[in-house]
C-alpha cells in the first residue's frame, strides 16, 4: 500500500512539473509574440499577396513593439496568423530588441540578419556584432562570423569560419551601486 501511494506520488509530481513546465513555455511564447501592428517604410515595396512574401528597398526601417529593424533591403515573408520571416540585408543591417529586464536592449549588426518571429530568434550572418546594453551602457559584446540570438531564452552564440577572425566577446565589470 506504501509503495503504491508513493508510486501515484511521484506520478503526481512528474505530471505537475510537465504542467508548469508547458505552462512557464506558454507565458514566454506569449511574452514573445508581440502582435502589435508591424509598420516598415522603405524606397520602394513588391508585395505577392498570393505568396505573402514582400521586398523591401531601399531605407528600410521595420518597427513592431519593442522590436526595431534596419537595413538596404528586406525580404519579408508571412505565415497565414501574420508571424513574419526573412533576412535583411545592410552595410551594415541593424536590430534593436528590448530584453525582460528594466533598461535592458540587445543590439546587432551583420551584413545579412534573418528574423524569424515564429521561434523569436535572430541570425547574424558576416562581421557580426552583439551588444547587450542597460540603461544604455554597454554590459557585454560578441563578435565573430556569425552569430545567433534567442529572444526568448536570451541565449546568443557565436561561431567563426575556418581561416576568418576568432569570435571574442568582452565582458564589463558589473559595478555595485
Amino acid at each position: 500500500m506504501l509503495t503504491q501511494n508513493l508510486g501515484k506520488f511521484i506520478w503526481l509530481q512528474k505530471i505537475s512539473f510537465i504542467l508548469v513546465t508547458k505552462l512557464l513555455f506558454f507565458h514566454s511564447y506569449c511574452q514573445a509574440e508581440d502582435l502589435s501592428p508591424l509598420q516598415i517604410d522603405a524606397n520602394s515595396i513588391k508585395h505577392n499577396d498570393i505568396n505573402l512574401i514582400t521586398k523591401f528597398e531601399g531605407n528600410v526601417v521595420l518597427v513592431r513593439g519593442n522590436l526595431t529593424l534596419k537595413g538596404d533591403s528586406l525580404t519579408l515573408k508571412q505565415t497565414k496568423n501574420g508571424l513574419s520571416y526573412g533576412f535583411i540585408v545592410g552595410d551594415p543591417a541593424f536590430f534593436r530588441s528590448k530584453r525582460e529586464g528594466e533598461g535592458e536592449w540587445i543590439e546587432g549588426v551583420a551584413k545579412q540578419l534573418d528574423y524569424d518571429e515564429r521561434n523569436s530568434t535572430f541570425l547574424l550572418k558576416g562581421n557580426a556584432q552583439l551588444v547587450r546594453l542597460k540603461n544604455g551602457k554597454i554590459k557585454d559584446k560578441v563578435s565573430g562570423d556569425e552569430l545567433s540570438y534567442d529572444s526568448i531564452s536570451e541565449i546568443y552564440k557565436a561561431k567563426t569560419q575556418p581561416g576568418e577572425t576568432r569570435t571574442r566577446m568582452t565582458l564589463m565589470p558589473s559595478s555595485q551601486d
